[in-house]
Parts: structure tokens; sequence; C-alpha cells
């Protein structure tokens, strides 16, 4: 297409040209009749011919015809667009002149003609008595030109197109043999020897919405997190793992977003799932599922706070979700994370939670992944499509390796949902077999609901502290669904209706069940009554 645009833009620029042509006929003065002199005669004239190619476009020429019409240019514009030729195994000779205008190109090129017909005459009489042995007549006078014989559109377009066709498939050629990166999870597989778990699609929203949202259940973003959920639960039948570190090689690749949507479809299929934030360089949780990281892993570390102080329940799941974060960034994040300290707090993790997930700092940049890889009971990798490249994924797995740790598999994520890689993973006809129809109403709910409700961590653990009955006041706003087109249908739905739900933080879904109703949260006045901490 841009050699094609290109040739049509040269084309509209190039400025029209006529070519007129003049026929003159070369013979041979000899006046005796015999069969004998007609025949070297005409082998004379043709040798002629061929010389007088080379004649024509001379200056001697162009002055003359200049000269004659009286002209006001000089004769090397005029030889520039002269052009002669021999017609084969004949004794004519063809000239052509081209010219921007139709009617000067015909009176150049008679002019030509006739110039030359002199100068011919002259070169070849060998005395002032004498006939000249030949002579060129002009056979056919120029005819006006009624077309340009330049620009050709078609001709130029089509050739623009041929010539942007080949250098496009060079191009890609050298690319694909230039290109490192990962697309398919055959690269996958031969750059680390592990299989691939699931396969993320690239969500153009995931910027602004980047967690799966009560509203995305039936998408195929959502869907692909379930199959990663069922895939991890079989990758090792025998030796399950309750305690699994997520990482990447480089950054930028989606492991924050890959391990926070992981749990939670985890914690929505029923299990008690610990989310920790071990990425003590840049954590990203207070963004991504918008808590307060004042305190947390790092507190418990280096003994200011106990786990429970600083686990904080996220999502409408009953619970069944809990986050520890980063807490304050520390100077020796690596130390840490290789403690003791750390491994006890892991352990106790895994003793009050079905799932341990880990996100972590990824693993060729620093070394804070691989000392936690050899704590955990598995590693994930995250690999994006296109951008990690198969030796920084080889080298990662080397990395891992090197630690003893124990591999689960590979998350290939952000596969683009047009192309060729999104006809390999089935993206296309998957988002047509999910689509759900839903009313004008409903429709601009999603961003709503989307965003997840945020707890404040002033409260104690739930399910690890005795004598707190205390409970957390959360302020929501009630959304009619009874309308499927969304139209108002009473007092109910010109106004929402605000109230206040009492969830106990001892237990899983005491007090009511936060998902039964769709909610929008509004305020938070987070308070824990009686508390033996101040709020943070």
């Amino acid at each position: 297409m841009l050699g094609a645009l290109v040739a049509a833009a040269a084309t509209w620029r190039e400025a029209k040209a006529y070519a007129a042509a003049e026929t003159l006929v070369v013979v041979s003065s000899d006046g005796t009749d015999s069969a004998t002199s007609a025949y070297q005669g005409g082998l004379l004239s043709q040798q002629r011919v061929k010389s007088y190619v080379d004649l024509v476009a001379s200056d001697r020429i162009a002055a003359g015809a200049v000269a004659r019409l009286g002209l006001d240019m000089p004769s090397r514009s005029l030889q520039a667009k002269i052009k002669a030729e021999a017609v084969p195994d004949t004794v004519l000779l063809r000239i052509t002149v081209t010219d921007g205008d139709a009617r000067r190109a015909q009176a150049l090129a008679d002019a030509v003609g006739e110039v030359f017909s002199e100068a011919v005459a002259q070169i070849e009489t060998p005395a002032p008595d004498k006939l000249p042995s030949v002579r060129v007549n002009v056979w056919e006078k120029a005819k006006l030109p009624t077309e340009p014989v330049s620009p050709k559109p078609v001709r130029a377009i089509s050739l623009g197109a041929l010539l942007g066709l080949l250098v496009s498939i060079g191009a890609a050629v050298l690319r694909q043999r230039l290109d490192t990166s990962v697309r398919t999870d055959a690269d996958i597989t031969a750059a680390t020897g592990l299989a691939t778990l699931g396969a993320i699609a690239f969500d153009t929203a995931g910027a602004r919405y980047p967690l799966v949202g009560p509203l995305d259940a039936q998408s195929a973003r959502a869907e692909a997190f379930r199959q990663l959920r069922t895939n991890l639960r079989f990758a090792d039948v025998d030796m399950p793992a309750r305690v699994i570190l997520v990482s990447s090689a480089t950054s930028a690749e989606g492991k924050t977003t890959t391990t926070c949507n992981l749990a939670i479809i985890l914690a929505q299929a029923g299990a008690r799932v610990a989310l920790v934030e071990a990425d003590l360089r840049r954590p990203s949780f207070r963004e991504y599922l918008g808590i307060e990281t004042a305190a947390g892993l790092t507190s418990v570390l280096i003994g200011a706070v106990d786990l429970d102080d600083v686990l904080l329940p996220w999502g409408d799941d009953g619970g069944r979700l809990e986050v520890l974060p980063s807490g304050p960034l520390p100077p020796n994040p690596s130390e840490l994370l290789g403690s003791r300290g750390m491994g006890e707090v892991l352990r106790e993790l895994s003793g009050h939670f079905d799932i341990v997930l880990i996100d972590a700092p990824p693993l060729l940049p620093v070394t804070d992944a691989a000392v936690l890889a050899a704590q955990v009971d598995g590693t994930l990798l995250v690999v994006r499509n296109g951008r990690t490249r198969r030796e920084q994924l080889a080298r990662a797995a080397e990395v891992l390796r090197a630690v003893d740790a124990r591999v689960l598999g590979v998350v290939h994520n952000m596969i683009p949902t047009k192309g060729l890689d999104a006809m390999y993973y089935g993206y296309p006809s998957y988002s047509g077999y999910t689509q759900i129809r839903m009313g004008p109403g409903r429709r601009n709910r999603h961003r709503a609901v989307a965003q997840q409700s945020v707890v404040d961590p002033g409260r104690s653990g739930a399910g690890h502290s005795e004598g707190h009955g205390e409970g957390i006041r959360i302020a929501t706003q009630r959304e009619s669904t009874d309308d499927p087109d969304g139209a108002a249908g009473g007092p109910a739905d010109d106004a929402a209706e605000s109230r206040t739900m009492e969830h106990p933080v001892g237990g899983v879904g005491a007090g009511g069940d936060l998902s039964a109703e769709l909610t929008t949260p509004l305020a938070l006045d987070a308070k824990t009554t009686g508390s033996h901490r101040r709020k943070r």
C-alpha cells in the first residue's frame, strides 16, 4: 500500500510529456539497374542506418533544428529530448522527440528530420559536382500526439505496489529471522523446557481496570485465569504446591496483574488465599488493590508488628482473600527475604490459608526472587508475548535451576487478540462464544463494580486474633437490578439507598454476605473499636 501511494504521489507531481515520431528512409544513390548493384546499395544503406543513430542527437543537428524554428532554448536541452532508433533489418530510421507541449514536440521532430537529411546529403557528397552516395528522405512526418507518454498512472501504481510487496516480504522475512521474542508456546518450551500453564489475552482496558471484576465472569480474560487455576491444580497431583512464587525474567511483563487476578479467581473458587507482596523494591499493591502499605511484610520481618495485625481482607469473597502488603521499603531486600523470619512467615501463612501467592521482583535484574524461590513449594514464570526475549527466558530458568527451585510452569501473558498469534490460541472464536447481552442500564455498571472494595488495614487479622469481635463498617450504595433494561421502576431507582453493613473481622462471611448483592463502594469508615492498635 505504501509503494502504491508513493507511486501515485510521484505520478501526480510528474509533468506530462508528449512524444512525436518521424520516420526516415536511407537509400543508396547508385543509378545502375543491375541486381548486384541494388543488393550492395541495400547493404550500404543498412550500414549507414546504424551509424546515423548516433548522429541524430548530435549538437550540430540540435542547434540546426533550434535555429530553424527560432526557439530560445539551448541545443543541449533539445539533445536530451531526441531519441533515434534503427528499425531492425530495414533501412528505416525513427526519430522521436519528447516535450511537455504536443505541438512543439511535433515541430521539433520535423525540424530534426529535415536538418538531419540535409546534413547527411552534405556528408555523403564526394565532390561538388557529384551526387550523394546515400540519401536520407523523410518517409512519414510527425503527427500531433494526443495522449501523453508519461506519466502512466496505472503502470506506475502497479509497479509501486509490486515493489512495495517485495520490500514488505523481504522485511517480514528479515524480521522473523532477527526476532528472538517469545511468540508461541513452542518458543517457551524450546527456551525453558517447561509447559505453559496459562495463556492470558491482552485486554485494552487492562491499564484502567487490571483486575477481574464481578461482571467479567464470562470474559475471555477471566476464563483464561480459570484455566490457569485448573492447570495449576493438576501441575503436580502428588505434591500440590501451596506456597507459590510468581516472577518474570524482566520488568513490565504483567507478573503483578497475573498474581492478583489469580488470587481473585482462586478465592472465587472457595480457596482461602493469602496474597503476599514480596517486591520490596517497586511495590504496586497500593495502586492495584487500593490498600494501605505503611505496614506490612517488612514490619513483620523486623519484629515491629505481628502477622495478624497487617493481613488485610480484600474483595467480596467472604474474607477468603487476604493481602499482606510490602510495608516500608528496606535497604536490604535480599537479606530480609532470605532470612529465617521470612521462612517463618511463609510457614505461618501456609498453616492458615489454602494457597499463598507471592508477588516477587523480576529474576534477572535482582536476586530477590531467586532467594525466595528456594523457600517456596513452586514458582510460576510470567512471559509477555512479543516482549520477553527467548534468551532472557532461558536465563531466568537457569537462575531458578541454580537455586534448585521447583518451577511449576509458565504463564504466557498479553497475547494479542488479533493476528496469527490470536488465531493460534483461539481468542476470536472464544470472544464470540462468551458474549453476554446486557441492557443499556447494566452496560455502564461494569466500571463501577470493577472497582473492588477498599478496606482500611486498621483492624486485627481475620481468623487469627482472639477476643476481638468488632467489625468493619462499609458504606455502600445499592443499585437496582430488577429492570433488565435499566429503566426507572420506582423510588428505589431514582435515588440510591445508602446503608451500612456490619462485617465482623473474626469470621468468614459472618454478619452478612458481601457478595450477595450488587453494591458499589461509596465511602469507607473502617474502625476497630477497642483494638489494641492505633488506626494508621
